[in-house]
């Protein structure tokens, strides 16, 4: 149940959390269209999954209406100081039904069709977390998604480094969800 990506893209998913009972997978994404004229995104999917006789994080698991998070926080290569800076954010987004999936989305363009922090590397910081109530916390992580170049009729010139994963606990950032 991936989602499908353009034709100019970058990815990549990690398991941001195996636990006793459950397992949550985070997966970061940029994309655009060939054209790069049209809707480019940035994007986090959170999966919920757990534990089955089968094996570790082998089962889909339906996860109750508030019992997803997910993040896309938008960077952009600053060439002049070396370093990613957050152009844009989704903000939390969490799950409104009982699902296993959840996506945040931040769109690369603005309204007029530009790039929201000009032109160069782009990239996204996703995040995706469930809550447990086995270990009541929200687990899960964060994952980059690789970088990509949007400037159509520019030349790329040297990729930036990758930008470092934070780690730290997302307590703080939600309540726990009404438990039933």
């Amino acid at each position: 149940m991936a989602t499908a990506l353009p034709a100019s893209a970058a990815d990549a998913g990690a398991w941001t959390y195996r636990g006793p009972q459950e397992c949550t997978y985070s997966k970061a994404a940029i994309a655009t269209p060939t054209t790069e004229r049209t809707a480019a995104f940035g994007t986090s999917m959170v999966q919920a999954w757990k534990n089955s006789p089968g094996g570790p994080c082998r089962q889909a698991d339906q996860r109750p209406a508030g019992y997803l998070m997910a993040t896309a926080e938008l960077y952009k290569w600053n060439n002049l100081v070396h370093t990613w800076q957050l152009c844009r954010t989704s903000g939390r987004v969490t799950n409104n039904m009982a699902s296993r999936q959840l996506e945040a989305t931040v769109p690369l363009r603005t309204g007029s069709g530009s790039m929201p922090c000009g032109n160069g590397w782009y990239g996204t910081m996703a995040g995706g977390w469930q809550y447990s109530l086995s270990q009541r916390a929200w687990v899960g992580g964060k994952v980059w998604s690789g970088h990509h170049f949007f400037a159509p009729s520019t030349a790329p010139g040297t990729p930036p480094p990758p930008l470092q994963v934070d780690d730290s606990p997302v307590e703080g950032m939600i309540s726990a969800p009404a438990q039933s």
